[in-house]
Formats: structure tokens, sequence, C-alpha cells
């Protein structure tokens, strides 16, 4: 049991109402380049020791790891007791917390670059060999892949120092804490946050890597320039470069041969180490020379032998390669120097179709250099401009790029441009993941190809990261990752006071439409669209919609701040009664915390279709009336009127005169 001392001062941080952690007290040891090491403690069981790991703000960890490893006990895993988001002071938000069992040996190694007592031969299979076998078979068993396997992320199990145990995996991106030392080629030649989830087999040789070091005490690699590093393994295959000179026991040959061999389809895995542990030896491994050349390429002042090292220096210089590929040098030199007409004509097929689409020739001619990259090394990543990435790690790449603000053009142009396709074409071998990271990145360049809210590259973001964090400002203290935590975190948004904004940004929607489990595209479609009133209907409707699937009450102070903004769409509404009587509804459902309410009210269709028809009713009179007071100002309309009088005037004058002649008629008649 920690002791209060070791506790220190301020209040513990609670994860899932059991685990304390305790934001005084950290542990440098334990800490990662990505997450920083506190002690925890279980209030069911104080005795046991634990530490917590802390992710970085906004940082996208590996959720479906921590899943996977729960509750595991393993003898090359050190046990992941509980994970979770907490309420973190010194960040003033939430984060991810990681509950871990502690290692009770302290680090194996404290940096790449120091020394250590190296594991002795008689001791490195049961120390190190057996618990890590155990390791990989049991991971692979979860179906989830380390990626963060080095000797500074690992411990001796007991004080007594008789095991080593794997550290974390969880808090950061495949390898992207990994020194390129310990990286299969492919890998090393990517950027960190662009390796990629990788296979167990990667995780094998970073097993090899982490027993050559273990063996001898110290990094053989440590003062080594990584470019360097990468090119001697691509000229000498990665046994030769990482162990070089050194001498090791003839025994432990064999498994680095295995663990390190550089093609992936004959690397060591569970079955050939456990095997070697049985005590059967294998077919020695010997490294395939890459095919040299009879005469050197010249390319930026250097000369290039082989196919592969020629495709890292074209990689580094797009303008200079645009060149010697459209002038057809290359491709004179595979086939009579290289002797490899295969690749010359899938090079030439390249160029022509380059040249036929080049209406704008930069970007077609970029694209075509990173094919022909590609061809000249398929085992390579993407390289694209200075992005170098395997495919399945353009999502990660994309996800930190957003975090820090950088810049993304050239990540997106990598999805949109088939850049993704591309490579999975001119893979030597079929491998069903290489149609996999296609299919997934389909959708995801029409997403990428319209800029409305809603799509983007926020809609890129979510699609590609499913552990990634809302980075909505309105959301990003909440630490939102599952679509049910979104609108009480906007309801605190509001209750802050962020009633000034739209309660859906691009983040938001970008994440409700990646998420969701149902369909919400015509409120995206509405929301994007460029009628003002319309889109507040949008935002109101998406909104009442996770509300009623959700099924979450009580958004007080979220359901205030959208009626606030439903001045508009009230006065879509024609009649004075009609929006006299949603001014006192709209208020009362607000205060329930009922946005479902509050969209009936507003986009009710019937009440809609009768306020429509009466209006258009009571245009129509007005029309008419419009029309006959300007016949009565032009003299059109009153004529028969006027006639009338005329004629009732005349018909008077008419009886007068008759009148007056029949009274004269009568007199006369009468003295006469």
């Amino acid at each position: 049991m920690a002791n209060e001392q070791q506790k220190g001062s301020g209040n513990p941080v609670i994860l899932r109402e059991r685990y304390l952690i305790y934001p005084a007290s950290p542990l440098p040891d334990f800490s990662t380049p990505s997450a920083q090491a506190f002690i925890a403690e279980d209030k069911r069981d104080p005795k046991r020791q634990y530490f917590a790991l802390v992710v970085r703000p906004g940082f996208p960890p590996r959720t479906d790891c921590m899943r996977a490893l729960k509750g595991n006990d393993c003898a090359g895993l050190m046990t992941l007791v509980e994970w979770g988001v907490v309420d973190w002071p010194a960040a003033e938000r939430k984060v991810m917390a990681v509950v871990y069992e502690k290692p009770l040996g302290g680090r194996v190694m404290a940096s790449l670059t120091s020394e250590f007592r190296r594991i002795e031969e008689v001791d490195i299979v049961k120390k190190f060999i057996n618990p890590m076998a155990e390791a990989l078979k049991r991971m692979k068993s979860l179906n989830v892949t380390h990626r963060a396997i080095r000797p500074t992320n690992m411990y001796w199990a007991t004080p007594e120092r008789d095991r080593i145990v794997l550290g974390d995996c969880t808090t950061s991106p495949p390898a992207y804490d990994q020194p390129s030392y310990l990286e299969p080629l492919e890998s090393a030649m990517s950027h960190p946050a662009g390796r990629g989830k990788g296979s167990y087999l990667d995780d094998s040789y970073a097993i090899g890597a982490s027993l050559l070091i273990l063996m001898l005490g110290r990094n053989p690699a440590a003062k080594m320039d990584e470019e360097a590093l990468i090119r001697l393994k691509v000229l000498q295959g990665s046994y030769s470069a990482l162990v070089g000179d050194a001498r090791l026991p003839v025994q432990l040959i064999e498994v680095l041969r295995g663990l390190l061999f550089d093609d992936h389809n004959q690397r060591w895995h569970t079955d050939g180490l456990g095997l070697w542990l049985a005590g059967r030896r294998l077919n020695p491994l010997m490294t395939k020379q890459e095919k040299r050349a009879s005469r050197g390429f010249p390319f930026g002042g250097k000369e290039y032998g082989n196919s592969r090292d020629l495709a890292i220096a074209m990689s580094r210089d797009f303008e200079a390669a645009q060149k010697v590929i459209l002038d057809g040098q290359l491709e004179l030199w595979l086939r009579r120097s290289l002797d490899n007409a295969d690749k010359a004509t899938a090079i030439s097929n390249v160029m022509h179709n380059a040249v036929a689409l080049a209406q704008d020739k930069k970007p077609t001619f970029d694209v075509m250099v990173a094919k022909v990259c590609m061809t000249l090394d398929p085992y390579a990543p993407i390289r694209y401009k200075g992005v170098s990435c395997m495919p399945d790690g353009l999502g990660t790449m994309l996800a930190l790029a957003m975090i820090e603000g950088s810049d993304i053009r050239l990540i997106i142009e990598c999805i949109t441009r088939e850049l993704t396709k591309a490579w999975a074409e001119t893979r030597e071998t079929y491998n069903p993941e290489n149609s996999m990271h296609e299919n997934t990145y389909g959708p995801v360049r029409a997403y990428l190809e319209r800029s409305a809210i809603g799509f983007g590259a926020e809609r890129g973001l979510y699609e590609l990261n499913d552990t990634m964090p809302c980075l909505s400002p309105l959301t990003q203290d909440d630490y939102v990752v599952d679509i049910r935590d979104l609108l009480p975190a906007l309801n605190a948004a509001a209750k802050k006071g962020n009633s000034k904004s739209w309660p859906i940004d691009r983040h938001v929607a970008a994440f409700i439409a990646a998420r969701s489990s149902f369909d919400c595209d015509r409120q995206i479609y509405d929301l994007a669209d460029g009628n003002a009133t319309r889109a507040v209907v949008a935002l109101l409707n998406m909104l009442a919609l996770l509300q009623w699937r959700l099924g979450q009450g009580g958004m007080m102070h979220l359901a205030g701040w959208v009626a606030g903004l439903m001045g508009s769409a009230l006065s879509v509404f024609h009649n004075r009664e009609t929006r006299k009587q949603l001014e006192k509804e709209i208020p009362r459902a607000a205060r329930e915390g009922n946005l479902v309410e509050m969209a009936r009210l507003i986009d009710n269709p019937e009440a809609r279709a009768l306020d429509q028809q009466g209006f258009d009713e009571a245009r129509a009179e007005w029309a008419d009336m419009a029309m006959e007071i300007k016949r009565i100002e032009a003299g059109h309309i009153g004529a028969d009127e006027d006639g009338l009088r005329t004629a009732q005037q005349i018909a008077s004058l008419m009886s007068l005169t008759i009148a007056f002649i029949t009274i004269t008629l009568l007199l006369i008649s009468r003295f006469f």
C-alpha cells in the first residue's frame, strides 16, 4: 500500500468509483513518451501496488487494445486492470487514464543510449524469450498488436528480476514512440504517426531487436544516424545491419535471424518461436540481397546500385525524380543495367498514363513519382512529397496533424489522389488487408471532396479514427469518444455560456455523421444548405434525433441554447397567432430540456401545410383586392355605377317631362 508520503498532497482522482489516482505523485520510471505515470490505489484492495498512465490531452489512445487487454493475466504482459475517462485537475479537462498492476523490479533499460548489465546467455530464455513468446501468443489470440516493444518499455515483474514483462501499448498510436531501430524496414521508413496498426510480425521484429540489445547490454546503433541505418538495412538486411561485428552465442543466432528476417512472409512468430523453444532446429534463414545493377544510376550527385535504395533517394526529391522518369533514363537503366523488364514496363505505363492525363501537370506528375517509388520498392510505405506512411496509418497521421494544427493538405492528397489504391496494386503478393484498406478509403475520398459542414477533413478524421475524441472547442474538455457523451457535453458547454455560436460546428457535425448508428443524412445535407432557416431547423432536428435515439433527457441548457437560435425558424410561420403560440410552447419545451418536442413544434409538416394553405388563401385574397384597387385608380372599375346613375337621372327627367306634358294636355282638354 502506498503510504501518505508517496501519495503526496491533494485529492485523488477517482476512476470507475474504485481506483484512486494521485496527481501529486508522479512515477517517472513508469511514464512513457506520450503518457505520464502516477501512483494509483484500489479502494477494495489497498495492499496491492498500482500505477496509472494519463494520456496526453486530445491524443487518440488505443481503446480497442484497452478493451482487449483488460483483466488479462499473461506472463509477458503487465496486467491492465481498468481504463476510462477522468477529470484531471492539472489539465482542467477530462483525460483518458489506464491503471496497471505495478511491476516490482523496475525498468529494464533507462534509455536507448545508456548501458546496463546484459542478461547472461543462460538466463535469456527464461527471463526474456519465454515470457515474450507468451505475450505474442496472447496478443494474437486477442487480435491486437502491441507495437511498443522496446527495452525502455520493459519491466522486471518481480524484485528478484526473474521475468520481463512488456509495458503499456494503449496510450499512444501504434509504434508512435518506437525508435526506427526497433521497427521493420517498411515501418522504420514511415513517419512515427503513420506506421499503422501493423501485424504480429512487426512485434516479432521488435522482440528480436530488443533481444539483441539485452544480450549486448547496449544499443549497437545508439550513435548511428537514422537515415544511414535504414539505408544499411536496405543494402545488407536487418540482421547484418543491426548485429554488425558483435559476437553472439551460437545457439541464439538462429532465433535472432528468424525474428529479424526482413521478408515478413518468412519471419518467425509464435509458431517458429515455439518450435525453437521446444528444441527444434529450423532451416536457417538467409537474407536475400537486393539485385545490384551492372552500372549505378546517377541521382542527386550520388550513384545507386539497386532499385530500393534509389526509391528512397527519389522520394526525397520529387522535382529531380520527375525529370529522370519523363526523359526515360530510369526505364532504360532498369532494362539494361538492372535487367528488370517487369519494373521497367510498369514504370513506362505509369509515365505514359501521367502524360496522357496531365491537364494539371504538377499534381499529376507528383502522383507519378509516388507510384514509381512504389514500383521500385514494393515493400516500402506510401511516399508522397514528404509524407511517408503505411496505408492504415494515414488516419492517425491526419489526427495528430489536426491536433497539433499542422498542414494536412499532403495527407488529404494521399487519399483523394488514390495513392492507397496504387500502393495495394503494387504489392508483389496478394494480401486481403490491402483491399480492405481500399474499401475504407473509397468512401472517405467522397467525404473529403466535399467542403460542406459534415464533410471535409473533419469527416475523414472521425471515419478513419474510431477512438478519436471530438475536437470541437465545445466538447474537447469533456473527452467525447462515444456519441452518447455528446449531448451531455454540449449541455455542459451551454451551461458555461457558450451560446453565441451554434452547438453544431464542423467537428460536431462530422462526429455525429461518423459515429451514428442511425441515418442522419437528411439532417447533414440540410445543415449544409445555404438557406439559414433550413439550416437552423436541421440543427434542431439533428440534436432531437440524437436525444430520441439515445433516450437522453434533461438537456435544459442545450435546449435553451437552441431555442435562442430559432428566431428565423419561427418567422417561417405566417399566422400571427401560430407564432405567438410557438413563442409560448418552445420556451416551455426548452425548460424541460425536450429537444424532441421543440423539433415537433418547429418542424411539423401538418402545421406547416395548414399555415401555408392559409397564407396562400390570404395572399390570393389580398392579390384580388390589390387588383381591384388598381382598376379603380385607373378608372376601369366603377363605370357601371356611373351609367346607372346617369340612366336614373335621364329616367327621372323623362318622367318629369311626360308628367308635364300629361298635365298640360289634361288642362287643355278641360278648357276646350
